[in-house]
């Protein structure tokens, strides 16, 4: 049902909680009459219709949470009004999951809900307006649209403890942003050049989280001064080596420079880091050995040097290692033989040495492993039978690298094995890729997932996301919920529909959705003709993509798009690698 506007004669609610009910229908205006309210919770519904900028009367809010339903139309300003927004665990207020709501700034809950706006003109919207919501100490923004850079006036919001701006910006980190005293978590997702001012040292005794993208040039060797830092993640086009000053910060406890353009050797003073859990360094162009003060790292969870340059042989004392649960070392020229010390890694669910040149008998200490699932040997010159393993069949010998047997002579062969080499897809079986069939929308959450875990890094948890049609042990729960929480993959009321096929149409707004350097264009153009009957936000998605060389259409006289094809798996993967490649 609707929302009775009859609610508006009850004066003295001080909360009004609706959600997850399925209402539908719009917001009535008589809820404006509520003035004493202090929390409004509409979120997870299908509610439609534009946001009342009549919302902004209710200034006795603390909590408002209305999103995850339909809503369309523009932000109003009047909600800046709502100055006595204050923090819970979960978030101030959140407008994320709303699809087609214009403007330039869009919700990121890729770290829970944050405060939310709209305006024209971003550089008044932040010394005014925004300037006025003094209590404000967690921000997220989500920046679409034209790129703009990221305004100085930010160094009003004093209280800011937390700061994560993702999208269209560029242009380098403003140096008044060092004027945040009070920053412990600092996420700039963005198309960022330059390098870090040094005025973000002010911080460097708190911060405990920092996370940089987009940036050029080298890591600068005064990080290792901050500290504090338990989460360091740096992705973009960063050359240059990895500073050993970076062993000084002794709080961190996950460390990804993954899918830079880092070359140099790994520092041996990164096995000082006693508190690390997570490392991922692949996807750069480091040399040299493995050092073996890796093997120090005990805290470790998951190690991954995949599809560097590294040569030698594996250190032995990676066996040192026993929490890990994952060890990828494959896409490399290591030498030698397995070391029989890796068969004391009895919590590894995953061995990656697939790809390298590595040679002898494969050590019957592998048998030990016996929560291993995914064990990659293949690609290299093992000599002798392979040893009884946990798993009878665990080892996969039957495929090469990068390779899939079904997708020969296919028009999307080079896509499909370029997303596979990205760590993207790992086909469907063993050696084959499954080209022809439709994709999923449980299949494109995890296409979509380990796309931007390949462009950004891990992922962050997706905080509270409730679907009611994804069982608790789904393959895919994680990478849906994550979809959903980040306005990827729509999910109406809580309902996923995990096994239903993704068109045309909704391809191209989920990657304008997933990938912060695209994006769709203000108003459309009409430069397909069979696009009239889509709404307005998938004919921008639609155009934004074509803008960006990632579709040319299904015919050029006239030009269509076929929005309402189904995407094959091998389309799939050319959308999805034309995406990628079109990054910065």
């Amino acid at each position: 049902g609707s929302i009775p506007p009859e609610l508006g004669n009850l004066t003295n609610l001080t909360r009004l909680d609706l959600g997850f009910n399925g209402l539908t229908g719009s917001i009535p205006p008589e809820l404006t009459n509520l003035t004493n309210l202090t929390s409004l919770d509409l979120r997870f519904n299908g509610l439609t219709g534009s946001i009342s900028p009549e919302l902004g009367n209710l200034t006795n809010l603390r909590y408002l949470y209305l999103g995850f339903n339909d809503f369309t139309g523009s932000i109003p300003p009047e909600l800046t009004y709502l100055n006595r927004l204050t923090l819970n665990q979960n978030g101030q207020w959140s407008l994320g999951g709303n699809f087609r709501l214009t403007g330039l700034i869009e919700v990121d809950t890729f770290y829970g809900p944050f405060y939310f706006l709209n305006a024209d003109d971003l550089t008044d919207f932040f010394s005014a307006e925004l300037g006025n919501l003094t209590n404000l100490t967690r921000l997220g923004l989500n920046f679409y649209g034209l790129p703009v850079s990221i305004p100085p006036e930010l160094d009003k919001l004093s209280n800011l403890t937390s700061l994560s701006l993702r999208g269209n910006l560029t242009g380098s980190i403003p140096p008044e942003l060092g004027n945040l005293t009070n920053l412990t978590s600092l996420n700039l997702h963005v198309n960022l050049t330059g390098s870090i001012p040094p005025e973000l040292g002010n911080f460097s005794s708190i911060l405990a989280f920092l996370r940089l993208d987009g940036l050029t040039g080298s890591i600068p060797p005064e990080l290792g001064n901050f500290t504090n830092l338990t989460i360091l993640s740096l992705h973009g086009n960063l050359t240059g080596s990895i500073p050993p000053e970076l062993g000084k910060l002794s709080n961190l406890t996950s460390l990804w420079l993954n899918g830079n353009g880092l070359t140099g050797s790994i520092p041996p003073e990164l096995g000082k880091l006693s508190n690390l859990t997570s490392l991922w360094l692949n996807g750069n162009g480091l040399t040299g050995s493995i050092p073996p003060e890796l093997g120090n790292l005990t805290n470790l969870t998951s190690l991954n040097l995949g599809d560097n340059d590294f040569t030698g042989s594996i250190p032995p004392e990676l066996g040192n290692l026993t929490n890990l649960t994952w060890l990828y070392l494959n896409g490399n020229g290591l030498t030698g033989s397995i070391p029989p010390e890796l068969g004391k890694l009895s919590n590894l669910t995953v061995l990656h040495l697939d790809c390298n040149r590595l040679t002898g008998s494969i050590p019957p200490e592998l048998g030990n492993l016996s929560n291993l699932t995914d064990l990659r040997l293949n690609d290299n010159d093992f000599t002798g039978s392979i040893p009884p393993l946990p798993v009878p069949g665990l080892i996969k010998f039957n495929f090469v690298c990068g390779s899939f047997s079904d997708d020969d002579g296919s028009v999307h062969e080079a896509n499909i094995e370029r997303i596979a080499r990205w760590g993207i897809t790992t086909g469907c079986d063993p050696g084959r890729f499954c080209p022809s069939r439709t994709v999923t929308r449980a299949q494109m959450a995890a296409f979509l997932y380990r796309a931007s875990e390949h462009l950004y890094g891990a992922p962050a948890p997706s905080g509270e996301v409730r679907l009611f049609d994804v069982a608790a042990d789904a393959w895919y729960r994680a990478e849906a919920r994550w979809a959903v929480a980040n306005g990827v993959i729509r999910a109406p009321g809580g309902n996923f529909d995990p096994g239903g096929a993704v068109t045309r149409a909704d391809m191209a707004e989920m990657l304008v959705a997933a990938f912060a350097h695209l994006s769709a264009p203000d108003r459309a153009e009409g430069l397909f003709t069979d696009t009239a009957g889509l709404t307005d936000g998938a004919v921008r998605a639609v155009e934004g993509i074509a803008a960006a060389e990632v579709t040319t259409g299904c015919a050029a006289a006239p030009r269509r798009y076929c929005p309402d094809k189904t995407v094959t798996r091998a389309q799939m993967a050319s959308f999805l690698a034309r995406a990628v490649q079109s990054a910065p």
